[in-house]
């Protein structure tokens, strides 16, 4: 029996601006290749395009009605993967996890976006994870990998190669859970990981590197069980 990959691909991936063609045509093609050998989850985030949506809404709403905005963008983001997989996934995305469960029953990739508000596609993708069980969940992002303070405004931050579960709560446990937020990964994601213990490897938008990481190397930062 093929091991299923679960791949949680930020939206930021998919769209960074404008849609990145290059990328999800060299992605697609590389994830059918490996299709003899493995099949995947893909579970695609909202990104920009959801933060710019929920940043246009109007005030007096409720966090739940705000995920929903940001919602239907990882849809339209999982949407257009279906196109670069056509005959390897279903057409028609999933309503919920049992209607996945299905179709992957039938085809070698399964697609989705997020399910519920309050859930972030990261854990949408841990929880798929968890059921399918994968040994391991890629956080495909646009940083190469976790560092103890933002590589950005820090010339002498560090970058974990290899990290435990619990440096990795001390680092994203600070940060925003709200609508839109952009950790590298959630909390809650993590410790359904952990439970199942699963490796989390964080993944730069590489091609190559994700291939890599398919295979189980360690290309960015791997969190995992000590």
């Amino acid at each position: 029996m093929k091991s299923t990959i679960t791949l949680s691909l930020g939206g930021s991936i998919i769209n960074p601006g404008e849609i990145d063609n290059q990328f999800l045509s060299d992605f697609s093609k590389m994830i059918i290749k490996l299709l003899p050998e493995f099949k995947f989850v893909i579970v695609c985030g909202g990104g920009k395009v959801a933060r710019q949506y929920i940043k246009g809404l109007p005030d007096g709403l409720t966090e739940g009605e705000r995920d929903y905005m940001g919602i239907a963008a990882t849809w339209l983001n999982a949407q257009l993967l279906t196109y670069y997989f056509k005959g390897y996934c279903s057409p028609i995305l999933p309503s919920t996890v049992k209607n996945l469960t299905e179709q992957m029953q039938t085809y070698d990739i399964g697609l989705s976006g997020g399910f519920l508000p309050a859930v972030k596609t990261d854990e949408d993708a841990a929880v798929l994870a968890d059921l399918y069980g994968s040994p391991i969940l890629i956080n495909v992002t646009n940083v190469d990998g976790i560092y103890d303070k933002d590589p950005l405004k820090h010339s002498d931050a560090k970058k974990y190669e290899k990290l435990s579960y619990m440096q990795f709560y001390e680092i994203v446990s600070p940060l925003s859970l709200g609508a839109g937020s952009n950790a590298p990964f959630t909390l809650i994601a993590a410790k359904i990981c952990q439970r199942s213990n699963m490796k989390i490897i964080i993944c730069p938008k590489e091609v190559k590197k994700i291939q890599d990481a398919i295979k189980g190397q360690n290309v960015g930062s791997i969190i995992q069980n000590v």
